[in-house]
C-alpha cells in the first residue's frame, strides 16, 4: 500500500556498497579533494566541524535533483549521470551516498511523503479523533491523485530484490500501518490493525484502478469512506449497551 504522507520522516539509512561506483582509475578532482578534506578532518584539521552539514547538504542536493527529474519525467527515462550532473556531484561521489538508483529513489520517495506531509499539516487543520482514519487516507488519496508517477514508483519498488530499498520501504510501510491503526483504536474500532491493513488493500486496489486504467479517483475516496462508515457503525453498536 502507498506510504502514508501524514507521518513523520522515517530514519534514513545509507550503504556504501561497491555496486555501480565507478574505478578508483577514474576518480574526478572532486573525489581526489574529497579523499584529501577526509584525510584532513581525520586529523582534526579545519575541516573536521563542518565535514557532517557538508556531506548533508551534498546529499540533499542528490535526493532534490532527483526528485525534480521524477516531476518532469518517468523514472525509467531517468539517466544517474544527469542526476550527478544536476546536483553539481560526481558521479562517483553519487554512488558512494547512493549504491543504486533504486536506491536513491527510494529515499526520495521518502522525501516527497515527508514533504507533503508537511504541506498537509499547513492546509489542514488538525482533525477530530474519530476523523483521523478518513483524513490520514484522503490525504494519501490526494497526494497521489495529485502526483501519480510517486504511485507509480511506489510500486516498481515494492518489487525490488535490493535488501536496502525492501528494508527502507518495509519501516515505512510498518510505520504507516502503525498510525492508521492508532486512528482506528481511537474510534474504538476493534482489531485495529487489521483495519488498517484492510483499508490500505482497498486503497491501494483503487488507486492502481485510477492511475494504471484512467479509473476515477472519486472511486478511491468513495470506497475509503464506505468502509469507514461501516468500521464507525460497528464500533457504535459495540459501545451499546
Amino acid at each position: 500500500m502507498p506510504l502514508d504522507p501524514t507521518m513523520s520522516r522515517a530514519r534514513r539509512r545509507r550503504r556504501h556498497g561497491p555496486a555501480g561506483r565507478p574505478s578508483e582509475r577514474n576518480a574526478t578532482v572532486t573525489e581526489q579533494a574529497d579523499r584529501a578534506k577526509g584525510t584532513e578532518r581525520a586529523a582534526g584539521g579545519p575541516g573536521a566541524e563542518r565535514a557532517p552539514s557538508v556531506r548533508w547538504a551534498r546529499r540533499q542536493r542528490i535526493v532534490d535533483a532527483a526528485l525534480a527529474a521524477l516531476e518532469r519525467q518517468p523514472y525509467e527515462q531517468i539517466r544517474i549521470a544527469e542526476l550527478a550532473q544536476a546536483a553539481e556531484v560526481a558521479l562517483g561521489t553519487l554512488y558512494r551516498y547512493f549504491p543504486s538508483k533504486e536506491h536513491l529513489y527510494a529515499v526520495v520517495l521518502q522525501e516527497w511523503v515527508e514533504r507533503d506531509r508537511h504541506r498537509h499539516r499547513q492546509t489542514v487543520p488538525a482533525p477530530a479523533r474519530r476523523d483521523r482514519a478518513r483524513s490520514r487516507i484522503h490525504a494519501i488519496i490526494a497526494a497521489f491523485e495529485r502526483q501519480p508517477q510517486f504511485y507509480r514508483l511506489t510500486l516498481l519498488l515494492s518489487a525490488s530484490t535490493d535488501p536496502e530499498v525492501r528494508a527502507l520501504l518495509a519501516g515505512a510501510d510498518a510505520t504507516a500501518t502503525m498510525l492508521l491503526a492508532g486512528d482506528f483504536a481511537g474510534m474504538g474500532v476493534p482489531a485495529p490493525r487489521d483495519r488498517a491493513r484492510m483499508l490500505y488493500a482497498i486503497s491501494g486496489s483503487t488507486l492502481t484502478g485510477a492511475v494504471y486504467h484512467g479509473r476515477p479517483f472519486a472511486d478511491a475516496y468513495r470506497l475509503a469512506d464506505r468502509f469507514l462508515d461501516l468500521c464507525e457503525r460497528r464500533a457504535e453498536a459495540a459501545r451499546r449497551p
